[in-house]
């Protein structure tokens, strides 16, 4: 299976479409991004993977707070392998990675490690120490490197509902499993 832990990476050998994300559930939302992201690695002869965490970085950061893990990292890189994927390269999310300003995150894993020549994030994407990267910061890092950038709008349910993990997650502890398939996209966790 081709999981990775970025620890590991020196550097890719060749140039790649990136999705980043947290990915937990890979629901419906999440399979646009990935569906995006095979699209342009096909368009650019790049290189379809994903960047992820292997814990929500709630987790780590608000310590008391306990998150419900609605897929383990092998559970989730089968999913986005079998959606297109290639690779999914993920970090262990501590105070280490938390603490990257988004400027090194970009510079050393993005570019560096992954070897990013597309990105493709959510619309709310945020990134480095504090949350301070967001998408127009991704923006400009972007234009100034050299890398595309596609920023995927938000992926709603018929009444305007977003799609999120905690809306998985407050669906599976209120017992209502047919409502967290519909949003994951699949039968089961």
């Amino acid at each position: 299976m081709p999981l990775h832990h970025i620890a590991d990476l020196t550097a890719f050998p060749h140039p790649t479409c990136v999705c980043l994300g947290m990915f937990d559930g890979v629901h419906l939302g999440h399979r646009e991004l990935i569906r995006a992201t095979v699209a342009q690695a096909q368009a650019q002869n790049l290189v379809p993977c994903a960047f992820t965490f292997d814990l929500p970085p709630a987790a780590v950061l608000h310590p008391p707070r306990k998150l419900r893990v609605l897929t383990d990292i092998c559970r989730k890189s089968e999913i986005m392998h079998e959606l297109g994927l290639a690779h999914v390269f993920y970090a262990h999310f501590d105070p280490q990675i938390a603490s990257l300003p988004y400027d090194v995150f970009f510079r050393d894993i993005l570019l560096d490690k992954l070897c990013a020549k597309h990105i493709v994030v959510g619309f709310h994407y945020r990134f480095g120490k504090d949350a301070k990267g967001d998408t127009d910061k991704l923006k400009a890092l972007c234009t100034e490197h050299g890398v595309s950038l596609t920023v995927i709008p938000p992926v709603t349910l018929p009444d305007g509902t977003l799609i999120s993990s905690t809306l998985i997650r407050n669906a599976l502890e209120s017992g209502d499993t047919a409502a967290a398939s519909q949003l994951l996209g699949r039968p089961n966790l």
